[in-house]
């Protein structure tokens, strides 16, 4: 008797050991906000959707950081209160244990090169950022990733807010510049492109003011030092004084009126739907 009570109590004991780890490996939701309120459409006039805009700013990981943000979305995002919207994802579930994460992506997501967004493509975008994490993907269907980490991954949605998928966003990238991508998910961005230059000798200065009192900059970051008489010309041109955490100084052109550089940090500013309606953006070249 004796030994079918031990048995027994093994039995169950396995049993209820096996129905702990399914019910720790079993899936849950992770609420999502929509991404639409990050990507409110422009209004241009008639004609100002074809602008290209210019900008000065200096060359460094800030603008190289900024222009990713443009053309290379992340799988979330950050909402203004603070909730994580997907931007490429649909839907986002992990287990109870926190190892397995399983992501759906957006359907019918047209990416710059005329594919579709799929789970393999974006396995592949992943790949360097798994590997060092130990995380293991496995590709279910077309629209489905898995990724299984090798201990509890708590902070998944913090990491997939940095993932860049190339290619996804509103403007394509070529070198200092962006292009619009008119078959963007959310629709196509108010302007034709930006043009940024960050020849340090437009930072001088008279050619620092030049730019701004002959309205060439859509916004110019400040330079550091400018002569007393520059800067009082500089005051009487339409541009907005915007002090960013960092230290540094934007001017914005008033007639940019929904663009504001994101405070923590700039270059997660987004570009698209700033142009909106009675723009007068300067010169004629600015705007070809």
């Amino acid at each position: 008797m004796k030994p079918r009570i031990v048995l027994a109590t093994f039995l169950l004991a396995g049993l209820l050991i096996a129905g702990y780890l399914a019910y720790e490996n079993g899936l849950v939701p992770v609420p999502l906000a929509s991404d639409a309120p990050l990507y409110v459409a422009a209004a241009p006039d008639f004609g100002e959707d074809q602008a290209v805009l210019e900008a000065l700013v200096p060359a460094g990981p800030g603008l190289d950081a900024f222009l990713a943000n443009q053309s290379d979305l992340t799988l979330l995002a950050r909402t203004p209160e603070g909730a994580w919207a997907g931007q490429l994802v649909e839907g986002l579930q992990r287990s109870r244990n926190g190892r397995r994460w399983r992501i759906t992506l957006k359907a019918g997501l047209r990416l710059q090169d005329g594919a579709t967004l799929d789970a393999g493509r974006v396995a592949s975008a992943l790949a360097p950022p798994l590997a060092a994490s130990g995380a293991k993907p496995r590709v279910l269907d077309d629209r489905t990733l898995e990724l299984r980490f090798p201990a509890r991954a708590d902070d998944v949605p913090g990491r997939m807010a940095q993932w860049r998928v190339p290619g996804s966003g509103p403007f394509i990238r070529r070198g200092t510049g962006l292009v619009r991508f008119d078959g963007f998910l959310h629709g196509r961005a108010g302007l034709a492109g930006l043009r940024v230059d960050t020849d340090p000798a437009l930072m001088a200065s008279a050619a620092w003011a030049e730019g701004l009192v002959s309205r060439r900059w859509a916004w110019a970051a400040f330079p550091g030092r400018v002569d007393p008489a520059d800067m009082a010309k500089v005051r009487l041109a339409p541009y907005d004084e915007v002090h960013l955490k960092d230290g540094t100084v934007w001017f914005v052109s008033q007639k940019l009126r929904r663009f504001r550089p994101d405070q923590g940090p700039w270059s997660e500013t987004r570009l698209y739907g700033v142009w909106r309606g009675s723009m007068d953006l300067p010169r004629a070249g600015a705007l070809e």
